[in-house]
């Protein structure tokens, strides 16, 4: 149901390939993997964990996932994220931006940017815990 909005959107502004496929599973260890530069949520996430007694690897969220058009990035997870920890459900959200060979960011919502694009990047990162 989260996913509705987004496709929602989309399809209005008539961007339905430049969106998404709607989400993919990935492991809480992978989301920490890469969040690690916003230590201030990574040390939350693994402090739920300690008093939940659960394993990060043994958890799965719900993510953001590229399509199979992104040549590069087909497949890849990104924000926004939707993880149950325990009895605890924690919302991630931010900006996905993606960059060429050369470094040099991309407009998400140009088609020539589905072959040019290998890295993508998370910025501006939000939570939420529920």
């Amino acid at each position: 149901m989260r996913w509705l909005p987004i496709t929602l959107v989309c399809s209005l502004f008539g961007v339905g390939s430049a969106c998404a496929d709607g989400g993919g599973s990935i492991t809480l260890e992978e989301v920490i993997d890469q969040l690690q530069d916003n230590q201030a949520l990574v040390n939350e996430v693994l402090a739920e964990l300690k008093v939940q007694k659960l394993k990060a690897e043994e958890l799965n969220c719900v993510g953001f996932r590229f399509g199979g058009y992104w040549l590069n990035l087909g497949g890849a997870r990104a924000v926004p994220y939707e993880c149950e920890i325990g009895n605890k459900k924690l919302n991630i959200d931010g900006t996905v931006h993606v960059y060429d060979d050369n470094g040099t960011e991309l407009d998400r919502m140009d088609k020539k940017s589905f072959e040019r694009a290998t890295e993508y990047r998370q910025a501006d990162i939000t939570w939420r815990w529920q």
